[in-house]
């Protein structure tokens, strides 16, 4: 489960608002829907990064733009508030929750389907009455509501059967019926937690690739002859606090360390899982691909580089760099993937029941004598469900019923599997350094652009750091402005710029998240007080 961080700290405004509507949509029923199932358990991975964004929209009252835009009266819209409408709220899947909804569809068909740009939407922005408008207001914040929220509120499932000509007052229901399922994301989480159903691991705070936070040209081990940024950055110290800041706050939201780590990305190396295990964390998992590659590596005989022999993976592996260790878990790739792009278009007691066959399969055809295997699914925990009818309600409760009754096959947390009796685990001196994604790091590092963000990084530490020096030779200490400055540079840290360069985002100035990771590097000159780099006016995209 993760979010990067939306929110322009120095205005305190969010501008993006997923978040919010994957709370509603994803973080909370994933784990309402276990309740039911005495025998199932799981592990649940929450990015600090995320849960501190949840806390703010439940306990701050923290908005974001599109919010901003839902709140205001129809009748009140200005001019470019309708156009920023029209642009805006029809950002969900067609398929799922636009298709099948009459009115929706009907104010898209009147929008045009194919009218994205400015000026196609100034010509039909009148066309939309003050109704029209307000059930667009309604209908994109309504369709984000889980089937099982709407199960216990009447009043929801009333509106929703309503369909169209809203109040404002149908409005702010469902607005305060958001922020409602929003506060109750976490308890929720710590209630499951506490009673032994779950497993809650972390990820390091902002969700960065430690492994190039720890040195850059790590990358050219699995992508030999990358092009790498002018400037090498090798920051360890960095890793160390978005690592150790992680557990501390997971500590404080749910009352004890993390034992387990899913890494950003699943990215791995040695240096990085040194600094995990000297913080207490006692297991990683990442992908099946970082397993056979490390393997070989280590000169293992076995056909493992061409996955020949896939039992491998379903065994632990204790990772050993002097005297610091922790045992690291490798997903069935294949599974997972199955789960997040295949079952989508099957009948979904049929996915169910599919998964289960393999599950059977696997374990039919590990060699008697082996310690009992863990099949490891891992994978996003938002944006697969979209794609699902019914955000997939029906193939969970069909699985966890299957799991719940079954007398061979257990489910279980990663530490309650750590923690069997007899449990033997096969030695790691190195690990393949790499990503769960085509085992590399090509996805946030090589490109072009991607090079560039990572040059805007050294030079905006750079200057970080002589801010910083000079403070404490005036005697200074850290200052509140200090301390805000490295809370910003930490979350131009993450993964999730780098993801949308490179022609995997819209170019220029459409590109959001190229503006958010201009933004926080902007912020630590602001904090500072001192003028803004021209480069950082300047888009990457």
């Amino acid at each position: 489960m993760h979010q990067p961080c939306y929110k322009d700290t120095v205005t305190g405004k969010y501008l993006l608002p997923w978040v919010r509507f994957h709370a509603v949509k994803d973080y909370f029923p994933m784990a309402a829907l276990l309740q039911g199932f005495d025998n199932v358990g799981a592990t649940f991975n929450l990015v600090p990064s995320l849960l501190e964004q949840i806390n703010d929209y439940a306990l701050n009252d923290a908005t974001d733009l599109f919010l901003d835009l839902a709140m205001k009266r129809a009748s009140s819209l200005t001019y470019d508030d309708r156009l920023d409408i029209l642009e805006n709220f029809f950002r969900v899947n067609f398929k799922r929750f636009i298709e099948p909804n009459e009115r929706y569809l009907e104010l898209l068909i009147k929008k045009g389907l194919n009218n994205t740009s400015d000026r196609s939407l100034k010509k039909v922005v009148n066309d939309f009455s003050d109704q029209d408008m307000l059930d667009l207001q309604v209908l994109f914040n309504i369709v984000w509501f889980h089937s099982i929220s709407v199960d216990e509120d009447i009043n929801l499932k009333n509106l929703i059967r309503k369909g169209s000509s809203y109040t404002e007052e149908d409005k702010e229901y469902v607005l305060l019926k958001q922020k409602d399922i929003i506060s109750r994301v976490i308890p929720l989480y710590k209630r499951l937690q506490d009673a032994g159903k779950i497993e809650i691991s972390a990820t390091p705070f902002y969700h960065p690739i430690t492994p190039l936070l720890c040195d850059t040209s790590i990358a050219r081990i699995s992508t030999p002859g990358m092009d790498l940024p002018k400037r090498r950055f090798s920051h360890p110290e960095d890793a160390r606090w978005h690592i150790r800041e992680a557990v501390k706050y997971h500590r404080e939201q749910f009352g004890a360390a993390p034992r387990g780590m899913w890494p950003s990305e699943g990215s791995i190396s040695d240096e990085a899982l040194e600094i995990m295990a000297s913080n207490g964390i006692r297991w990683a998992a990442t992908d099946e691909d970082i397993l056979f590659k490390s393997l070989s590596m280590q000169g293992n005989k076995r056909k493992i580089a061409s996955h020949s022999d896939r039992s491998v993976i379903y065994e632990p592996y204790k990772f050993k760099r002097g005297s610091k260790s922790l045992s690291l878990i490798f997903r069935d790739k294949n599974l997972s993937d199955i789960i997040s792009f295949n079952y989508n278009s099957r009948e979904q007691r049929s996915a169910a029941d599919d998964l289960m066959t393999h599950f059977r399969r696997i374990a039919e055809n590990i060699k008697p004598g082996k310690c009992r295997p863990l099949v490891t699914i891992a994978m996003d925990g938002e944006n697969a469900w979209e794609f699902f009818a019914d955000n997939g309600r029906t193939f969970f409760e069909t699985l966890y019923g299957h799991l719940d009754d079954d007398d061979e096959l257990e489910a279980v947390t990663i530490s309650d599997y750590l923690g069997l009796e007899g449990l033997r685990s096969k030695t790691l001196n190195t690990v393949f350094p790499a990503s769960w994604i085509n085992h590399n790091f090509k996805i946030w590092i090589g490109e072009e652009q991607d090079n560039v963000s990572w040059d805007y990084l050294s030079r905006v530490r750079k200057d970080l750091i002589r801010y910083t020096e000079r403070s404490r030779k005036r005697g200074e200490g850290e200052s509140e402005s200090m301390r805000k400055a490295w809370r910003e540079f930490y979350i131009a840290e993450g993964s999730d710029w780098n993801w949308w360069y490179s022609g995997k985002a819209h170019m220029g100035s459409d590109n959001p998240f190229d503006g958010l990771y201009r933004t926080h590097l902007k912020n630590v000159y602001k904090y500072l007080k001192k003028d803004i780099p021209d480069f950082l006016k300047i888009s990457i995209a």
